[in-house]
């Protein structure tokens, strides 16, 4: 696929829909923060097309590590940040926010069904790459004691429900505005 002008818009539009959903709110927890970024990621997938995804988060992460205050818990920008154990879950959006669009967009025709399971499969992914830096991060960088049930209480339990549930409600707002979508 070529970047053309209206991937680039699209793109910077998903990456200002990023800021603004990061800068309205935020709030959480000492390591691990709510955030409405699942919900934006899945909103992502099934509204823009997988280049438009990669270039949206791209920018998102590009601005934060620049030091623009746009990432959801302090210092909220900068290359420190990096270092902060949710990044992981930043890294999961940029590389599976593309497939996922591939994949939503590799059918004719998308019924409301596949799209609602490849939601929920798409809010799931993200998880791992996300839970393995937060172990990583933890156990080598702020040199805690921590375990693979630490991990999990801290970065999963607490938030899958709600990551589901934002799925959903990203879904039901993309396939009620199928207009939006280039495919």
């Amino acid at each position: 696929m070529i970047l053309t002008p209206r991937n680039l818009v699209r793109g910077a539009f998903l990456c200002a829909i990023i800021v603004v959903v990061t800068q309205l709110i935020r709030f959480g927890s000492a390591i691990v923060p709510f955030s409405l970024l699942p919900g934006i990621y899945v909103l992502g997938i099934i509204s823009f097309s997988p280049i438009e995804n990669g270039f949206g988060w791209l920018i998102y992460i590009l601005l934060g590590l620049m030091g623009v205050p746009v990432f959801a818990t302090p210092p909220y920008g900068g290359p420190g940040y990096i270092l902060k154990p949710t990044f992981g879950f930043l890294l999961g959006y940029l590389f599976l926010s593309p497939f996922f669009s591939w994949v939503a967009q590799k059918r004719k025709k998308t019924s409301f069904y596949y799209l609602l399971i490849l939601s929920f499969v798409a809010i799931v992914l993200p998880y791992l790459p996300g839970l393995i830096y937060l172990w990583v991060v933890m156990k080598f960088i702020v040199q805690a004691q921590v375990t693979f049930e630490f991990t999990l209480k801290t970065g999963f339990y607490p938030f899958i429900g709600g990551d589901v549930l934002k799925a959903f409600v990203a879904f039901l707002i993309a396939w009620k505005a199928k207009s939006l979508r280039g495919y």
